[in-house]
């Protein structure tokens, strides 16, 4: 497993109208990665390195119906430990992230903040994010 650790700083929602419109409502998903450093965890074994990601999660509803966001960190051990001083001189260099990092990073972070997102999404009464499974009755021929 590439995360070793994962911490949540700052959750918000706001709903910005009093009523849902009536009609499709479109839901956008956008993680932002704030910020990446070396970081590192104790484990019974001694000191480890890795890399510390400060990111920010955030959902917007189209027409306007709510916005927010989740903020946290994780420490993100790559496969390979001798990628972590590439990986952080591309992010100093260029603020950028080779896509297998990213694709990591944010697969994970996606899984993390779902459920929080659909819990929040539940009481405020809002659209979930993804589609929840319905059964349908069907007529017999």
């Amino acid at each position: 497993m590439p995360v070793l650790g994962f911490n949540i700083t700052k959750v918000e929602m706001e709903k910005l109208g009093v009523s849902a419109p009536s009609g499709q409502i479109e839901v956008r998903l956008s993680p932002k990665v704030k910020e990446m450093r070396l970081g590192e965890i104790r484990t019974p074994t001694g000191k480890m390195n890795g890399i510390e990601v400060l990111f920010r999660y955030e959902i917007d509803y189209n027409p306007r119906i709510a916005q927010g966001a989740i903020e946290g960190a994780i420490l993100y051990l790559p496969p390979q430990k001798d990628k972590i001083d590439e990986i952080l001189g591309l992010w100093e260099d260029e603020k950028k992230i080779d896509p297998v990092t990213f694709a990591e990073v944010v697969n994970f972070i996606t899984k993390e903040v779902s459920p929080m997102l659909m819990l929040l999404a539940k009481e405020m009464r809002l659209p979930y994010h993804i589609p929840i499974p319905r059964v349908e009755v069907k007529s017999s021929p």
